[in-house]
């Protein structure tokens, strides 16, 4: 179950200490120029799209896994207080495979272990760990290993000896491990969030990065490091070319010590989240949660399944949501998100903001965001959507006047149209997106 814990916000001062242009680290490091992504790394051709608690023993058929495609989820990340042995481990990796998604298995022995590992590191902990994997580790599904959820900068030094060892014994599979988001000062375990992450890409080189943050608070508001989060997330994964993949909070949360409560979603606040996480150049989505969780120290709305096991309104949102990011998102995959533009009366902190990109000499209108891109040809592109899911956006991009036409996608619809005096106008309704490739 994941955890919320105590809330913080990175400075106001970034906005206007950062640099105008993503050039570099916040070192001056350059930027890789490399004109290859390997963002795909599930191989499918299109941003991954995950989702977390499954369905329990008592609905885990072939037909609920069904259900799960036909939501337009690509992957699934194990559960294990649902799949708590190798049979049900075997039988969701059948499933996933008759339906065509990716399986991470999850198991809780091995969250246990590390955690052992951390203070005595034995050997035969991760022996045992790449042997549990043995009867199911040959499975077309199975695209590698969840080994733990939001671990405190002490473990990883142990996450690195199970990634280390699974690499070593299964070098075609991944591993998964889910990062806590800013507001978790004491989950960290260190001295800051900057620290944390600096310390997991060192540590680990991983091949891509994913944490969670959940925004919608029972004010009506947006949590205030929401984006100082993303973008901190997007340079860093920039700077190494690799994916980040957050997660869309699909439900309440409520009673977590230390944290605001979250409200219940409605169409527009899913949509909006996932726009603006692909704004800020996600790579992956995956779904808090799709099965509604039973509650316990903290308690949950019903997500994309009610407990039930009948679908909520949820359902039918996302299904929709994700057929509308797929034409989208697949450009995406391959773009590098160089940064973003923010049009707002009271900014929210931005750690690398932009203030024009490429062919955009400015941005003004109503409070939006602007995701900048860069295609691997060098082709720029921006993803436009609203700063919050509460309010509609009038926006203007000013362009250079070498631009004469733009593809412009709304959805899954593309239209070609013509810059008026070097201008392109466009109303966005709240949890809706604009994108134009130049």
């Amino acid at each position: 179950m994941k955890s919320l814990l105590i809330v913080i916000t990175l400075s106001v001062m970034q906005l206007f200490a950062a640099c105008k242009k993503n050039s570099g680290n916040e070192n001056g490091e350059e930027i890789p120029t490399n004109n290859t992504s390997g963002y795909d790394i599930l191989n499918i051709g299109e941003i991954a799209i995950g989702l977390w608690v499954t369905p329990p023993a008592n609905n885990q058929t072939s037909d609920e896994y069904k259900k799960i495609k036909e939501c337009g989820i690509n992957f699934v990340n194990g559960f294990y207080f649902h799949e708590n042995s190798n049979s049900r481990i075997m039988n969701v990796l059948d499933y996933c495979e008759e339906h065509g998604l990716k399986y991470f298995a999850s198991r809780g022995v091995v969250t246990e272990d590390i955690a052992k590992y951390a203070k005595n590191p034995d050997p035969a902990l991760l022996k045992k760990f790449t042997d549990g994997m043995k009867p199911y580790a040959n499975h077309p599904a199975l695209a590698g290993e969840l080994l733990m959820d939001e671990p405190g900068k002490p473990l990883f030094n142990a996450v690195e000896a199970f990634v280390s060892a699974l690499k070593k014994t299964y070098p075609d599979k991944l591993w998964h491990v889910n990062l806590l988001p800013s507001y978790a000062t004491g989950g960290i375990q260190t001295s800051s969030y900057a620290d944390y992450i600096n310390s997991w890409m060192q540590t680990m080189s991983p091949h891509y990065l994913s944490y969670d943050s959940y925004p919608l608070l029972t004010d009506g508001t947006i949590a205030k490091d929401y984006y100082s989060n993303l973008d901190f997330i997007r340079a860093k994964s920039r700077f190494q070319e690799i994916p980040f993949w957050t997660f869309i909070q699909t439900l309440s949360i409520s009673g977590t010590p230390g944290v605001p409560d979250k409200r219940e979603p409605n169409e527009a606040d899913i949509r909006w989240q996932v726009w603006s996480n692909l704004a800020f150049g996600a790579k992956g989505i995956q779904y808090f949660c799709y099965w509604s969780p039973g509650n316990g120290s903290e308690s949950f709305g019903e997500a994309l399944i009610g407990l039930n096991g009948q679908k909520t309104a949820r359902y039918d949102y996302v299904k929709k949501l994700n057929t509308d990011i797929n034409p989208v998102g697949k450009i995406l995959l391959e773009c590098h998100a160089e940064g973003v533009i923010q049009t707002a009366t009271t900014p929210y902190s931005l750690y690398e903001p932009l203030y024009d990109y490429g062919e955009v000499v400015s941005v003004s209108g109503d409070d939006n965001i602007v995701g900048c891109f860069k295609s691997k040809e060098g082709k720029n592109k921006v993803l436009i959507t609203t700063l919050t899911p509460k309010k509609d956006a009038n926006v203007t991009l000013s362009l250079k006047n070498t631009v004469s036409k733009v593809k412009v996608w709304k959805n899954k619809v593309m239209t070609e149209e013509t810059p008026s005096n070097n201008k392109l106008n466009f109303s966005i309704k709240a949890g809706d997106a604009v994108f134009v490739e130049f």
